[in-house]
């Protein structure tokens, strides 16, 4: 039986632990937490691959996990971290395809899927069982998405990277500069990157680079589809 896409770098992560991603296990860590946020913040989260993402082969890529500085634990919070915590405690291939459709539920809910992802995704003609998504670094940080080079390095380095390798997607979409950046400390030939203007302000200017970029993904999609 083949494994599920995705499964090999997740539990890759699980085996490195967090101290492989930073200068130690503690640092750049989200401080002053409660116990159970502490026990989310712990544990890494790796998105998901919908059940046709061989169709169209579109990997989403963002920085890190969010949350670093809001204490609230909401419903959808506990639905999509328990099978993450429970994957990451025993990373067998079926809770990791637990983890994986708890947040798949989950992820649209979220303001940067609303913002951002979902502008991808309708823009460039997919579906959202065609994508995957992930990010850079699969831990939560105490600076979000301002940590340091090392970090991002390590990032791709031990996550980016090999998962790029093992999803073998024929177009990449970074969600932002920053994650842009992380993705060019890969050592490796990579399929076509686009770069997705998360601009919190919609100026004209930003909507006609963010319509470029989903003509460039439909492009890069239909002639692979094509060839």
């Amino acid at each position: 039986m083949t494994n599920p896409l995705g499964y090999e770098c997740a539990k890759r992560v699980v085996e490195l632990g967090r101290g492989a991603f930073f200068e130690s296990a503690l640092s750049d860590f989200p401080s002053g937490r409660i116990a159970q946020l502490r026990e989310h913040d712990e544990t890494p989260q790796f998105g998901f691959v919908g059940p046709r993402f061989t169709n169209r082969r579109v990997l989403l890529l963002g920085i890190n996990p969010g949350k670093a500085y809001d204490d609230r634990i909401t419903p959808e919070d506990s639905r999509m971290m328990q099978p993450l915590i429970e994957f990451a405690r025993n990373p067998t291939i079926e809770n990791f395809q637990a983890a994986s459709a708890a947040y798949m539920n989950e992820c649209q809910r979220w303001t940067l899927w609303r913002q951002y992802c979902s502008e991808v995704v309708g823009g460039a003609g997919l579906a959202f069982d065609e994508i995957a998504y992930s990010n850079c670094l699969p831990w939560r940080t105490h600076s979000q998405g301002a940590f340091s080079e090392y970090v991002a390095q390590k990032a791709a380095e031990n996550y980016a990277g090999p998962l790029i390798r093992e999803l073998k997607p024929r177009v990449i979409v970074a969600l932002g500069k920053r994650a842009g950046e992380i993705l060019s400390h890969l050592s490796m030939n990579t399929p076509p990157i686009v770069v997705w203007n998360r601009a919190r302000a919609a100026t004209s200017g930003v909507k006609a680079e963010r319509a470029s970029a989903a003509r460039r993904i439909l492009a890069l999609v239909s002639v692979a589809n094509v060839a």
